[in-house]
């Protein structure tokens, strides 16, 4: 079996004393003596940080990585002393594995004896995800610092991250009770990462872990351990890495900037530019954002509400990776803000009907399977389903507690609302040129410029010369608005079918929406919300029955989609450079061709997120600023190659249709 479909095991703990075992490893999350203590002593001390941090220069970034997070008890501990010592404009990234999560309520228990940590321990309990192999981003203190979490096996966690790290907390059961994480694949990988002048620290100073980093090319020394312990290790990195293994070099990042002048712009103000420009305010950019309109929101991503859904497949694709990690992402994001603007959304859960056999049948090959969590998905009967909702509905299905609904216009204007971001509306993007001279992209013959460019336009992204080759097509859409009636009662979740709807907003349902391939018009169609109404009326038939639609407002849109309905997200190429130095996959789809990619410098684009922009743009938008920024990706390699615009040119070189 693929090691993807397999179930990740959450972790089984007993208590000694207030402190978890595991009960697989027998061994202690932490020292019951003074688990902080140690922390400081073992991982930050040995590490340096205190000074290193203190001595940082404002707007600088950090990236911390860990092997196993555990009870998060490191973690926090670092997050305490970066907001004490780390220049308040500088970030941090602290990438942690995990194979075996700790459930919510065993993370809480576990961090309540320690009322120092409580806000980083609210804000991580907040937002902890369902234990499901994959990356998961959470955002702390306002953007300060950044955790990604990579729930699975660490060696083949790390396999997956794009990044450099500048020290390590190797972390993890002792290696005479978990032997198989403290593998040479583990320590390939933790040099993989590193640079030369990379730290690490771990409370061990067993032989096959002093030997492991020394031969990938750590200097390591010994510390006297903590408490009773005698011993410890540290190290520098001063070794040039090995050669990671060859990955299709159309693949590769593009290189970085030579021009360190942080300022970009971001064209469109939908989800996806919305989102862009907020991720690089963050980073400390200056973003300009350029929309034709005369506000964020008025086109695709307009509709006073949407849902946050997601439809799994039953084996992991790189598209349900994306799909889980962004509705983790999106749901984090929308309470954080709906806790000062409760309009902006609600994470109120989402029942996804199964309303024909065959989509009963797809439920209950998920159901079966075992992969996904109950905190992610659950099987509810229509009893259940009904109880949930506190409308009759027409059949059972799967319930997303984590999920919910939010208000893409007020979104956007939260998004917008840092001070870095300039917004210039009735600006329409005509021309796109890049001047090589001053290493600036200008638009509009020059009216905007800046050395980093994202295009964030949906299906009109192709319009630009740089980008006429993406196939990006647009669909229409229809949503339906009407009057909550008195009777039946009110809507209590979001319920999706063949159509969704939405709690009611200010007293109005929102529900469709059409699905119009070539057509492009703009009009309200009476059809059509006659269309939206009968595939309401096959998931909640009483609330269908008691809506008037002779009063309807409706509003049409465009989804902007692709043809393997994914995103695109990333650098854009040079594509006909791409086209021909990658010819011969005409001939042979398995050439090995030598290093070496050429792309557009500073030019990304963010676009093609269909119906499901509520759930990919944000964490798209994390991604985009960590390509920008030259930051490790939020987003496992193989999910992340699945989004990149090269795509398209070399599958149809492998079909020879170019």
């Amino acid at each position: 079996m693929n090691r993807r479909d397999e179930k990740l095991t959450p972790a089984e703990l007993s208590w000694q004393d207030n402190t978890p075992v595991s009960v697989q490893f027998d061994d202690i999350y932490f020292n019951k003596a003074g688990g902080l203590a140690e922390t400081e002593y073992v991982f930050l001390a040995a590490n340096q940080l205190d000074t290193r941090w203190r001595e940082l220069a404002p707007g600088s970034r950090f990236t911390l990585a860990e092997t196993g997070f555990g009870t998060g008890l490191n973690f926090l501990c670092a997050r305490r002393l970066w907001l004490a010592q780390a220049p308040e404009s500088a970030r941090l990234h602290y990438i942690s594995c995990e194979k075996h999560p700790l459930l919510p309520e065993d993370l809480a228990q576990a961090l309540a004896q320690w009322p120092e940590l409580e806000s980083g321990a609210r804000q991580l309990l907040t937002c902890w995800p369902a234990p499901l192999r994959g990356f998961y981003t959470l955002v702390f203190d306002g953007g300060r610092i950044l955790l990604t979490l990579a729930f699975g096996d660490a060696a083949e966690m790390l396999a997956e991250l794009d990044g450099q790290v500048d020290a390590w907390f190797l972390d993890g059961f002792a290696p005479a009770r978990n032997p198989g994480m403290w593998s040479p694949e583990l320590f390939q990988q933790i040099a993989a990462h590193s640079h030369i002048g990379t730290t690490f620290a771990t409370f061990t100073a067993a032989g096959l872990v002093r030997r492991g980093l020394a031969e990938v090319g750590f200097a390591v020394s010994k510390l006297p351990g903590f408490g009773r312990k005698r011993e410890m290790l540290n190290g520098r990195f001063e070794s040039t890495p090995d050669a990671a293994p060859q990955r299709q070099p159309w693949l590769a990042r593009p290189s970085p900037l030579a021009n360190t002048e942080r300022h970009a712009i971001v064209v469109g103000a939908g989800i996806a530019g919305c989102s862009a420009a907020a991720a690089l305010a963050r980073r400390g950019w200056r973003v300009d954002l350029l929309e034709r309109n005369a506000a964020p929101a008025l086109e695709g991503s307009g509709n006073p509400q949407g849902a946050l859904f997601i439809k799994l497949a039953t084996r992991p694709t790189r598209q349900s990776e994306l799909h889980v990690a962004g509705l983790h992402y999106s749901a984090a994001l929308i309470r954080r803000l709906a806790d000062q603007q409760p309009e902006l959304g609600d994470i109120c859960g989402v029942l996804s009907l199964a309303l024909s056999d065959k989509e009963a049948r797809h439920q209950q090959q998920l159901a079966d399977s075992g992969i996904y969590p109950e905190q992610l998905a659950r099987q509810v009967t229509q009893q259940q389903a009904c109880e949930l909702a506190g409308l009759e509905l027409s059949a059972g299905g799967l319930y997303f507690p984590e999920a919910g609904w939010a208000s893409p216009p007020l979104l956007c204007q939260r998004l917008l609302a840092d001070s870095t971001i300039r917004c210039h509306f009735d600006t329409p993007v005509q021309s796109l040129h890049y001047n090589a001279e001053s290493a600036h992209w200008e638009i509009n013959g020059g009216a905007h410029c800046a050395p980093v460019v994202i295009v964030c336009s949906a299906a009109e992204a192709n319009r630009l010369e740089p980008l006429a080759s993406l196939p990006l097509k647009p669909i229409r859409g229809q949503t339906t608005q009407t009057e909550q009636p008195e009777h039946p009662a009110p809507l209590k979740r979001v319920v999706c079918g063949e159509g969704y709807i939405s709690p009611a907003l200010d007293g109005r349902y929102c529900f469709g929406a059409s699905f119009k391939l070539h057509d492009l018009a703009l009009d309200i169609r009476a059809e059509e919300h006659q269309a939206n109404l009968d595939l309401l009326e096959r998931a909640i038939p009483e609330l269908a029955r008691a809506l008037d639609i002779t009063k309807a407002e409706g509003r049409v849109a465009y989804r902007a989609t692709t043809p393997d309905y994914l995103p695109i997200v990333g650098p854009v190429p040079e594509f006909d450079w791409v086209e021909q130095r990658f010819a011969r996959l005409r001939q042979d789809s398995k050439w090995r061709f030598e290093p070496g990619m050429r792309h557009l410098p500073g030019l990304y684009v963010n676009a093609g997120h269909g119906s499901k922009g509520l759930v990919s743009c944000p964490i798209s938008a994390e991604f985009i600023a960590a390509l920008v920024d030259n930051a490790p990706l939020p987003l496992p390699r193989r999910v992340a190659d699945a989004l990149n615009p090269v795509r398209f040119v070399i599958k149809n070189l492998i079909r020879r249709t170019i």
